[in-house]
């Protein structure tokens, strides 16, 4: 059996390329693996992208093999035709647009909610039908997108690293972790800033920080600047593009997660569509305190496993009965780590492995 693997951004290091790589980590073990990359990400150099997400990713990716394929923009679709004829399967990660395969089977995986360009033409239609199975990755992103995308599909749930992330000496940090994307500010950062900011004055909690993680480009710089700014003298920690390894040690080191992404937006797409980075911490023993918006609701149970919030007040109010009453964290935080546990990549790869059996 032979697969192919394909995502037109394998160059952003996003939890759509992480998920596409752990399946084919998981299926290179059994049978062969290509992935697939098209002229422009051939350009940037396909074994050094491919070794520098594996990285990223903490993956084993040595028996998956780079290939260049006839796919992406300015490609010629009688190449593509004849070259997808010698995969079993093919497995895509769409940005939202679709293409004849020639492969025997054919995954879709939707990481976000979609339009659905393909359904508003008869040609459309076609390509999409052409296609067996639509993977979505939570709930959340099923329910509004599969109007747009009507073929067969299932959720299964993204990998998360829950057998790596262990907790460790609890300090008194809460943690969010989410990209500086100073274009869309769509991690909300500067809204956590200033509810810490609001909470340290109102309740003295000197012995508290904020500590933000996450990747910055070079076009981010300005926005993190800002909010450096922002936070002033108040004992906020920035750790921009932290390794990972570093990164699993604040995890084990943290007592509350918070997490705000969709705050004030009414657009689907401006909201979590899972929340990897919330599991990832409740498999440290993290309290989540995160909005209740798209795919977090998937992931927290009420008051058993976490909170989920509505409104300031509310991320306020969860945060201090936290920090004020230690028997109350820690009956969530080990319920946090046992629900984590089946978000876990070994469940995942049960999951990716009978889909590809059958």
């Amino acid at each position: 059996m032979r697969v192919g693997l394909y995502s037109p951004y394998l160059d952003t290091f996003g939890g759509g390329e992480r998920y596409v790589l752990t399946v084919a980590e998981i299926l290179s073990k059994l049978i062969k693996v290509d992935l697939l990359f098209d002229n422009h990400l051939f350009k940037i150099g396909a074994e050094g992208l491919k070794n520098d997400l594996a990285r990223r990713f903490n993956l084993e990716l040595s028996f998956v093999k780079c290939v260049k394929a006839p796919l992406g923009k300015g490609s010629n679709i009688l190449e593509r035709l004849f070259f997808l004829r010698k995969y079993d399967l093919l497995f895509y990660l769409t940005d939202g647009s679709i293409f004849y395969s020639t492969a025997r089977k054919n995954i879709v995986h939707i990481q976000s909610p979609l339009a659905g360009e393909p359904t508003k033409s008869l040609w459309g239609k076609f390509k999409l039908h052409n296609w067996d199975l639509i993977i979505y990755n939570s709930e959340f992103t099923k329910i509004n997108s599969q109007k747009n995308w009507p073929i067969n599909s299932i959720v299964i749930y993204p990998p998360v690293d829950t057998e790596k992330i262990k907790p460790l000496e609890k300090k008194k940090y809460i943690l969010s972790v989410g990209r500086f994307f100073g274009y869309l500010k769509d991690k909300k950062q500067g809204l956590l800033i200033e509810t810490f900011k609001n909470l340290y004055k109102k309740n003295n909690l000197k012995d508290w920080s904020l500590h933000l993680a996450g990747s910055a480009n070079q076009g981010d710089l300005d926005y993190l600047n800002q909010l450096r700014n922002e936070a002033g003298k108040f004992p906020v920690k920035f750790y921009p593009n932290l390794d990972y390894s570093e990164l699993i040690k604040l995890y084990g080191e943290s007592s509350i997660y918070w997490h705000a992404a969709g705050f004030g937006e009414e657009d689907p797409t401006k909201m979590e569509h899972f929340g990897i980075s919330t599991v990832e911490a409740m498999s440290g023993g993290v309290v989540p305190v995160v909005i209740g918006k798209g795919g977090q609701t998937e992931i927290v149970d009420q008051g058993k496993s976490g909170f989920l919030w509505n409104n300031l007040n509310e991320l306020e109010d969860f945060t201090y009965e936290l920090i004020n009453d230690y028997h109350l964290w820690k009956r969530i935080s080990e319920a946090a780590k046992e629900k984590s546990k089946i978000f876990g990549k070994q469940k995942f790869a049960g999951k990716i492995n009978e889909l590809i059996n059958k």
